[in-house]
């Protein structure tokens, strides 16, 4: 009796999601992708703030949702849903910047142009994105002329593009790039201004090495011409781990797979 009443409770659940196939509008998030350990720039503006007399904004960053489609039905309704609260990256109020509730991980990192706070541009600076960086972020507002929200979706990329430097080694002409981060296995790929890889003239020097294994190297890059542009690309052969919330989705035609109770 147990296992039939067990049975329709199952079922019910089931048929809920796989009915209503309703789900509610995803919000719209503009992408802005950021080179790894580069700086980044979240772009905010509205038109209803004039001044900031009795104006407040503040950015708040969320993780991504990444949905996996699954076929037990019972991994599906037994999962369970942590709320998050969103983070504090910056806020602002009454004309000051109010960081009471500021999340640690954006601590010096994060900044907003005060002076152009009046006119209504509240562009989010980041330093030296990271993997933990990506994410949703919200940048809200409300003033005695209304209020508005932007959301964008921050992804970082898995290269690194440092800036590349011409020097002179035992009198010939070399180019030379130097990671910003670290990196477990280093991966270096070279082009030239017509995205063409040169890979097979260079090599790789360890700066520095941590005690879990991580290095930040060098590389040079040999029989370079001075009129030519070479880019640096720098990443790691060990697959990130990035920041995810993860939801099972149930497979459509799974609940047939299953028959009768």
């Amino acid at each position: 009796m147990m296992k039939i009443v067990a049975g329709f409770l199952v079922l019910g659940l089931i048929l809920c999601q796989a009915e209503g196939d309703y789900v509610l509008p995803k919000p719209n998030y503009n992408e802005v992708k950021v080179p790894r350990f580069q700086n980044a720039t979240l772009p905010c503006e509205f038109s209803f703030i004039e001044g900031t007399q009795d104006m407040s904004f503040i950015w708040l960053r969320e993780d991504i949702i990444e949905e996996i489609e699954v076929e037990d039905i019972y991994a599906y309704i037994q999962q369970t849903f942590e709320f998050k609260e969103p983070q504090v990256v910056y806020s602002f109020h009454d004309n000051h910047k109010a960081l009471e509730d500021q999340s640690y991980a954006y601590q010096e990192r994060v900044s907003v142009d005060k002076e152009e706070v009046g006119d209504g541009v509240l562009t989010l600076y980041m330093h030296r994105v990271d993997y933990q960086d990506e994410g949703l972020y919200t940048c809200r507002a409300i003033g005695p002329h209304g209020k508005g929200e932007i959301k964008l979706k921050v992804l970082i990329q898995e290269e690194e593009e440092p800036p590349v430097v011409m020097a002179t080694e035992d009198n010939v002409t070399v180019a030379k790039c130097y990671s910003a981060g670290w990196y477990k296995v280093p991966i270096v790929t070279w082009y030239n201004r017509r995205e063409e890889e040169i890979s097979e003239n260079s090599t790789i020097i360890v700066l520095e090495e941590k005690e879990d294994g991580s290095h930040r190297i060098s590389s040079t890059l040999s029989s370079v011409k001075s009129h030519e542009i070479y880019h640096c690309h720098i990443r790691d052969a060990k697959k990130a781990r990035r920041a995810r919330t993860v939801h099972r989705k149930l497979k459509k035609g799974a609940l047939r797979e299953y028959g009768e109770f």
